[in-house]
């Protein structure tokens, strides 16, 4: 009998991911892994307004740009140990669960071997979701 490939879940957003896989003891899913965003150096709160001695305001840095800067940032470190995992041959099959541009990104960066494992995405932030929450989402992807 051939024995299925093991699915290996990526469930990430824009500062957190986690490596989820179906449990060898239970019908369940568990987190074997997380990964956090480094907290950007900042001399200064983001969206912060500087005001000179003449009231004119200057030094306006978007709170819109830093988020996506940072998420970006974060997509390529995801990606790198991704393609890590894959190069080494730690990974059969791949599903990545993250919010729409988020996945974007990280597909984006997936190196040839790793996007060759890519079986399922889900445009979904799950990263919040408790292990025992995730069978409903993660058995649809499983059996694709």
């Amino acid at each position: 009998m051939i024995k299925p490939l093991r699915t290996e879940f990526i469930i990430a957003d824009g500062a957190r991911a986690r490596w989820v896989r179906r449990s060898d003891e239970a019908d369940d899913f568990v987190t074997v892994r997380e990964l956090f965003a480094s907290e950007p150096q900042r001399s200064h709160p983001e969206g912060v307004v500087f005001e000179g001695h003449s009231g004119q305001r200057f030094n306006v840095e978007a709170r819109d740009t830093v988020s996506s800067q940072r998420r970006l940032r974060f997509a390529e470190d995801l990606a790198r140990e991704i393609n890590a995992e894959a190069q080494a041959g730690r990974l059969e099959r791949l599903a990545v669960i993250a919010p729409p541009r988020m996945l974007s990104a990280i597909r984006q960066r997936l190196g040839p071997s790793a996007a060759a494992m890519l079986a399922r995405t889900l445009g979904k932030d799950l990263t919040k979701t408790p292990d025992h929450e995730l069978g409903g989402w993660l058995r649809r992807l499983e059996r694709g």
